[in-house]
């Protein structure tokens, strides 16, 4: 009981205990968030610690919610008794800097992309492997306007039907030198209705991460499961801590430029853009990045 006392005492999570609407405990932490001393409140009616009619609701009868109290984005739950609140302001913040960093970059790069096309189109290759590169350069050039294009909060792309296998070897090269002395199986079997383009670089950035930061052997791999299409990237790297928290901007690979740590945030924000969702867990032996999107 007494470590139990002083990892909550050490926590980064706030803890409001109460019974019969009075205050049994609280930690620190609940002190910084609330704004209060808990030497005058335990003992005290529950609204005297809270101050916030939206919380002394939710603590009574249960439920979980993100609220303004205070200056400060809570995200409380509550469940018989206790009341566990976390501070989300921090991460709004965040996620609020690269939704306008974003919009940025989606701006500063249709500009170029947009000259770069003619110029292309003007060159003329004198042997089949260049006209080969030029006409890979032309793709990718589209490619990347219209996702500048998708990155600006504006409608997806055009679907159409594929077999998902027609990516591979369009992600082979442009990752041939990582590729390089890797294992990497490919498993993509089925047929989908969806945006190309949005789908290519949702697989190229889990790809990259995999290739990045996993261990051998990387499998690509595609599967249905309840109504759902799973794509999946599966590397055999040790169990990380906290899978959910890598969709957040700036938490794997972060170095504080702009374009760090923005990969697996893309394909969540892709991922929902296509009306699905992404996913990551540990399975096994296996770290597991995908997504799932609704079969049409």
């Amino acid at each position: 009981m007494k470590e139990l006392l002083a990892a909550w005492e050490e926590a980064l999570e706030g803890l409001v205990l109460h019974r019969n609407r009075e205050v049994v405990y609280l930690n620190p932490k609940a002190e910084e968030l609330l704004e209060v001393s808990r030497d005058k409140v335990v003992g005290r009616p529950l609204l005297l610690a809270l101050r916030d009619h939206r919380l002394e609701a939710l603590a009574l009868h249960g439920g979980e919610r993100t609220l303004e109290v205070r200056g400060r984005l809570l995200r409380a739950k509550a469940l018989p008794g206790r009341l566990y609140l976390l501070d989300e302001t921090e991460v709004r913040r965040r996620l609020e800097a690269l939704e306008e960093a974003t919009l940025t970059l989606a701006h500063e790069l249709r500009t170029p992309l947009a000259g770069m096309g003619p110029l292309l189109e003007a060159l003329t290759p004198r042997t089949r492997q260049e006209k080969e590169v030029l006409d890979l350069l032309k793709g990718e050039v589209a490619r990347l306007g219209r996702l500048a294009q998708s990155l600006s909060f504006t409608q997806p792309g055009p679907k159409r039907t594929f077999p998902l296998e027609e990516l591979w070897p369009r992600l082979e090269r442009l990752l041939h030198e990582r590729l390089r002395g890797r294992r990497v199986e490919v498993h993509l079997p089925h047929t989908v209705h969806t945006d190309p383009d949005a789908l290519f670089q949702i697989l190229l950035n889990l790809l990259e991460n995999a290739l990045k930061y996993g261990q051998d052997p990387i499998h690509l791999c595609a599967r249905v499961e309840d109504g759902h299409l799973h794509l999946e990237v599966r590397d055999q790297g040790p169990p990380l801590p906290d899978y959910e928290t890598l969709f957040l901007p700036g938490r794997r690979g972060f170095q504080g430029g702009l374009g760090q740590g923005l990969g697996l945030y893309l394909v969540r924000r892709l991922a929902r853009g296509l009306g699905g969702e992404a996913y990551a867990k540990r399975e096994g032996a296996e770290n597991v990045f995908g997504i799932r999107l609704p079969l049409d």
